[in-house]
């Protein structure tokens, strides 16, 4: 594609301030039947009507001159053709089986061809756009990482569930109006979905009932427009659907708030030449007697408008937080009377001394135990690297020893008897290590003294080269580090091989630190592990006894 005036780095950049001004929340992305043409080449809706237009042997433009040029009243006319065809036609006998009983009106046989028409076409794969061509395919995977906090869409096919996986849907107008959305990590396709064919706004009678029930919808959508940015793609700016969502939202906020929601509107329109330079301004669309301003984007590559949206940042992933906020909306709207529940303690996050503070989230019944350990992190949420890096005081949080021995490590790692773990720091931090040396494993897992006990070898040939080459010359960490001519591996085992007592402990941490910031560590983790298992055993029996 030829190069924009504009680059796309810069395009970027102007975008990125925009969603983030004034520290606006995480955008919505409010998506039209052009993006399921752009990756799915699915019709649009009066496309659909066409095909189906055709399959009943009907001339479409006659419907839609008919109806006065008014897609819904047309979809209404071809779907009162295509009733008897539904019911009566060998070609749509399986899709009778399962549907009949739930096709109640003149356009629900018409609803059900469409959807399964949908089902047909609507999976990514080899022979879509989105698939085959390099452009396409490129923007789908940054649109697939873009960081959203919701999607609203008018399409009926399962694009936004296949790019968006891990969001809640929330289907037709009683999906979201009678939910308990939590307005984050969630889909809402409140013109249905092709999965229920009587969720589909299809007709004129569909339109009309949607259209009576759209206050309450714009109601509920004004909550994401009073926080979020919303990006409307996929859609014409003068799509009627659009301009009555934005009538109803320009009604509820009033005058006094225009100029705080129209800043955070952004209209995507695609440009079709491919040598247009993409653009960002400011605009405004009339709504109901009142001036809208918006941000409008020309472009006929998307790739940097979702290479932006993934370059935002969320302190927890979408579907986790979600999960908390609806723990918190059942806790308040449902509460057990049978449930006791303790006094929570709130400190202001402004208050004198709150800085000292982590913020923690929980929600259940919690022992005294329990709340001990929020001041560590879990044990059930340990990995390796947790431990070596507490083990060489890389870690910021600290872990809690005796959760780390009884849960973290049996539970959550679950090594062998084979591995190479540090244990030997909790074991002194729970008192378990004696002033002669001595352990007590008593109550403990086995694996713990597995580990603990565990020798630590090296191969015959790094100990005959030790031998030869290092002991008696260099005689300290420091020095088997800074060695020109030894490769890392043999560094590591020399460490391990290296007579404790004639250099401070602390410089064995500083060289193994010095390796995992180097990138060393990662490429010899094997031999990593050894030595960071012979430093944790040095340098807590040297606390344990009295020593270095």
């Amino acid at each position: 594609m030829p190069a924009n005036t504009t680059s796309d780095d810069e395009l970027t950049g102007q975008l990125l301030d925009l969603l983030t001004k004034n520290g606006a929340a995480l955008p919505y992305l409010f998506i039209g039947s052009g993006i399921s043409r752009r990756y799915l080449d699915l019709p649009d809706w009066l496309g659909l009507l066409r095909v189906f237009a055709e399959e009943a042997d009907e001339n479409f433009d006659f419907h839609l001159a008919s109806a006065n040029g008014e897609p819904s009243l047309a979809a209404s006319s071809i779907a009162a053709r295509f009733h008897n065809i539904w019911w009566n036609d060998d070609k749509y006998a399986a899709q009778r089986v399962e549907f009949a009983e739930s096709v109640k009106d003149v356009g629900g046989g018409l609803k059900v061809a469409i959807s399964d028409y949908i089902k047909d076409h609507q999976r990514l794969e080899s022979g879509k756009p989105g698939v085959d061509d390099v452009h396409l395919a490129r923007e789908l995977d940054l649109l697939r990482k873009s960081v959203l906090d919701g999607v609203i869409t008018t399409n009926y096919d399962s694009l936004t569930d296949q790019l968006f996986d891990t969001f809640k849907p929330y289907v037709g107008q009683d999906g979201l109006l009678l939910s308990d959305a939590q307005f984050i990590a969630e889909v809402y396709k409140i013109h249905g979905s092709a999965q229920t064919p009587s969720t589909l706004v299809l007709t004129a009678e569909d339109y009309e009932r949607f259209s009576q029930r759209n206050h309450y919808l714009a109601a509920k959508l004004l909550t994401i427009f009073a926080e979020h940015p919303v990006l409307f793609v996929g859609y014409s700016i003068n799509d009627k659907y659009i301009e009555e969502i934005l009538d109803n939202i320009v009604t509820a906020v009033g005058p006094g708030r225009i100029d705080e929601i129209s800043e955070r509107i952004f209209f995507v329109e695609w440009n079709p030449d491919a040598s247009s330079e993409a653009t960002i301004e400011q605009s405004s669309l009339v709504r109901g007697g009142t001036r809208l301003p918006i941000t409008r984007i020309s472009t006929h590559s998307l790739e940097w408008v979702w290479a932006t949206l993934t370059k935002l940042e969320r302190p927890f992933p979408a579907a986790v937080l979600r999960e908390l906020r609806n723990y918190v909306y059942e806790l308040v709207t449902d509460p057990d009377p049978s449930q006791t529940r303790e006094v929570v303690r709130a400190i202001p996050i402004d208050a004198d001394g709150a800085d000292k503070y982590r913020v923690v989230f929980g929600v259940g019944a919690f022992t005294e135990k329990d709340l001990q350990d929020l001041t560590s992190i879990s044990g059930r949420t340990l990995q390796r690297s947790d431990l070596e890096q507490d083990v060489l005081g890389l870690r910021k949080r600290l872990l809690d020893a005796e959760s780390v021995l009884m849960r973290g490590i049996p539970e959550s790692i679950r090594p062998t008897s084979r591995d190479h773990l540090p244990v030997h720091k909790y074991l002194l931090e729970c008192g378990r290590i004696a002033p002669d040396g001595t352990v007590n494993y008593a109550g403990l897992p086995a694996i713990i003294e597995k580990l603990a006990e565990k020798s630590i070898d090296v191969g015959t040939y790094s100990r005959t080269r030790f031998e030869r080459d290092i002991r008696g010359k260099l005689d300290t960490p420091q020095k088997i580090a800074s060695a020109p001519d030894l490769a890392t591996y043999f560094k590591l085992d020399a460490l391990v091989l290296l007579e404790p007592g004639g250099y401070n402990i602390d410089e064995f941490g500083e060289v193994l630190v010095g390796l995992v910031e180097s990138g060393e560590a990662a490429k010899n983790l094997a031999g990593f592990r050894k030595a960071v298992c012979q430093f944790d055993r040095q340098k807590s029996t040297l606390h344990a006894t009295g020593g270095q």
